[in-house]
């Protein structure tokens, strides 16, 4: 059986292509811009968090009491799997120095997969991944679940987090 394709098909099947490309390219640009801002404005407080956290993770003093209590409540609870892993800004802080210290890289992936707001406001639902690089050997998880808002700042995560694979290469 031969394979054959004129230049003309090839022409044809390779606009195809790059009209496809482009039409993604844009959507995820759409998206992407969307997600940045609210309808109103600036980012909401999820958002404007995980921008910040993946900046301070970069920097040898990033994760303070001071630089946490910009986004999060004084009691604030971060419950991942069904367990506080922090309560208050300052055992935050010293949850994520920790991280910081074991591993050689940790990105929340923006824009999430998915995002949306309780009517009230005062939940905020994603999903999204985190992929890190601990010892040399790159991870990724999927993580699922909300953020609780008072007065503009999270006073809760609650996650659900799960190994997901494959790792990506670019860490």
């Amino acid at each position: 059986m031969e394979i054959s394709m004129s230049y003309r098909d090839f022409r044809v099947w390779a606009s195809a292509v790059l009209w496809v490309a482009a039409a993604l390219i844009s959507a995820a640009s759409v998206r992407a811009t969307e997600f940045q801002k609210t309808a109103d404005g600036p980012p909401d407080p999820l958002v404007a968090m995980f921008v910040w956290w993946n900046a301070a993770y970069r920097q040898k003093d990033g994760f303070t009491a001071e630089a946490f209590s910009k986004y999060f409540t004084p009691d604030t609870v971060l419950r991942v799997n069904g367990k506080d892993r922090s309560v208050g800004v300052e055992e935050l802080a010293s949850h994520f120095r920790d991280i910081q210290k074991r591993t050689e890289s940790v990105v929340i992936e923006l824009p999430f997969l998915d995002e949306f707001a309780s009517p009230s406001g005062d939940k905020i639902f994603t999903h999204h991944f985190v992929v890190a690089r601990e010892n040399g050997k790159a991870s990724r998880e999927r993580v699922m679940g909300y953020a609780a808002i008072r007065n503009g700042k999270i006073s809760l995560i609650n996650f659900v987090s799960v190994p997901d694979e494959p790792a990506p290469r670019h860490l």
